[in-house]
This record gives structure tokens, sequence and C-alpha cells, in this order.
């Protein structure tokens, strides 16, 4: 028992750290992966939902791995930013930027928890899509800003449909179960009762 419980412990924790160390190896080695053949970490994390859909048995595992590495990559991109700016002069960008990479490390960090640790609840759901959210809407109001209008229009619209099924899957409910039927007095009195209701008593004279 004592193994066993063991066990059931460890394996979240493995499941926690292993995609948390592997998201630190791809950010650590980010420039050659972009010097083999342009690779970016978007081709990487393409390449894993493929291998989900096609392998349903590693689903559950490519999920947690894509949620934690993007929370990884996340921080590395706010860490980045928040070295690079000049705090004396920022404006209101800079701290769009920096608040934008942490709540999309927040929220799938927050996503790879709920995975591993809750069996995937619906806030686990909805944190995911938040993350999703948030890097569409970020990236959607600068390319607005650099004039790229068409396009950042489009990855608005990506950013709000994830939004909203955010805000659908925490609007949905669960389907009520209907109670099963309880069983009649004819029935109960069927069951009991080793005498037919049909058949007349007779009386000993």
């Amino acid at each position: 028992m004592r193994k066993s419980a063991r066990f059931v412990l460890l394996k979240p924790i493995l499941e926690t750290l292993i995609p948390l160390l592997i998201g630190v190896l791809a950010v650590q080695i980010k420039r050659v992966l972009h010097q083999m053949g342009g690779t970016s970490a978007s081709t990487v994390l393409l390449a894993l939902v493929v291998i989900g859909l096609l392998i349903p048995q590693l689903r559950r595992y490519v999920l947690v791995l894509i949620c934690f590495g993007v929370c990884v990559f996340a921080l590395n991109r706010m860490w980045e930013g928040f070295r690079m700016v000049d705090w004396g002069e920022a404006v209101w960008t800079d701290y769009a930027f920096v608040a934008m990479w942490f709540g999309i490390a927040f929220s799938s960090g927050l996503a790879g928890v709920g995975e591993v640790w809750f069996n995937g609840p619906r806030w686990s759901q909805q944190s995911y899509l938040v993350a999703v959210a948030l890097y569409f809407i970020g990236h959607g109001g600068s390319e607005w800003l650099q004039g790229k209008r068409m396009f950042a229009v489009f990855l608005l619209i990506v950013g709000l449909v994830a939004l909203g099924g955010a805000w659908w899957v925490g609007m949905s409910r669960a389907p009520v179960t209907e109670p099963a039927p309880r069983p009649s007095r004819r029935r109960v009195r069927w069951i009991h009762d080793t005498t037919p209701a049909d058949k007349p008593h007779t009386q000993n004279h």
C-alpha cells in the first residue's frame, strides 16, 4: 500500500517537472532551433499538436507539455521584455507587453496544473483558452499599431473567439441525470408478498 501511495504521489510530480524541464531546455536551445531551417517555437508546438491528434494515447501528455512549455516560454519572453525596457521612459505599450506575457504564463501554467493534479477540470480548459486569447489579442494589437490592419483584425477575431470559448465553457453545465423511477406499490407488494394479489385467501373453518 505504501508503494502504491508513493507512486500515486510521484506520478503527478513527474508529470509536472518533466514538461517544465523540457520547456526550459527548449528555451535554452531556441537559437539552435532557429538555425535549423528556421524552426521556431511555434513550429514545435504545431508538431506537438499534430502528434496529439494522430496518437490519442499521447493526447493528454502532449497537452500538458504544451501548457507548461508555453508557460516557460512566456516567462522567458516577459523577462526579456522587462530587461529591454527603460522603465524611466516607459510607455503604456511596454507595460502591456510585460503584462500580456505574464498573463499567458500564468494562465497556461494554471491549465497544466489543472490537467495534472485535478484531472482536467473546467477551469483548466478556461485557463488554456484565456492564454490563447491573450496571445492573439496582444499580437493583434501590436500588428494594429504597426499599420497591418487586416492581419491585426484577423488576430483580434481569433483572440475574441478564444475568449468567448472560455466564457462558454464556464457557462455550460453538466447534464443533469434524471433520478431512477421509484418502484410502484404494486411492484413492491409483488416482490415481498408470496401470495398473488388476485388469488383469494382461504379461511380455515
